[in-house]
């Protein structure tokens, strides 16, 4: 039996590792210490920053308008359950060959998906890019959420989307990775609720 990477190559990715090689970063650096990869050798490769919306961008033209509509809103109850966060959707069709982790790091780094910019520990935002022509997908975090969220949830938020992805059905396995990040990040607020690190951090509105 095939694993969810084998078949669809997804890939988990926190922003402390590089998006290159795999290797762990003890803090966020300019160069790759193992592979010397920078962000500005993604520059040259992916070109001009596509065009973006808020919450949901669809350049394959993957999802209906119906779909768009209710995974917009989905977005936007994400973000009133968690005010300092962003979770924004990128849906395109990449040429063959692409990393989709690669792709998807330097479009969180390049790209200002949230009208505030917030950089490093500030910046509690996360991005899933889907390539339904190639059956890939990465999800990544912003720096800020590193504490509260961990490669494995990450994993396992793809690795549940698997079957909805590779059967094309982008709805269901958009709702399902932002349901299981939804489920992560209360669980980590209540956690750090309780050991007093909660603070202005991450908070959960009521809803």
């Amino acid at each position: 039996m095939q694993t969810a990477e084998r078949t669809l190559q997804l890939r988990a990715m926190p922003t402390m590792k590089c998006p290159a090689c795999g290797a762990v970063l003890d803090e966020p650096a300019e160069v790759c210490p193992k592979c010397r990869f920078t962000l500005h050798r993604l520059d040259p490769k992916f070109g001009t920053l596509p065009l973006r919306n808020r919450y949901l961008t669809d350049r394959a033209q993957a999802l209906s308008l119906e779909e768009v509509a209710r995974l917009r809103e989905l977005l936007q109850r994400f973000e009133n359950r968690f005010p300092q966060s962003l979770f924004s959707v990128f849906v395109t069709d990449l040429p063959p060959d692409t990393n989709v982790r690669e792709y998807a790091f330097w479009l969180a780094n390049r790209a200002h998906f949230s009208s505030v910019e917030s950089e490093a520990a500030d910046n509690l935002d996360l991005l899933l890019v889907i390539d339904p022509a190639h059956h890939a997908a990465a999800l990544t975090i912003g720096y800020g959420l590193e504490q509260f969220v961990t490669e494995e949830n990450l994993r396992d938020a793809l690795a549940a989307a698997e079957n909805a992805l590779r059967r094309n059905q982008l709805e269901r396995a958009i709702r399902i990775c932002v349901d299981h990040m939804t489920r992560d990040l209360c669980k980590a607020s209540r956690t750090a609720e309780r050991a007093h690190k909660f603070g202005d951090q991450l908070s959960v509105e009521q809803w």
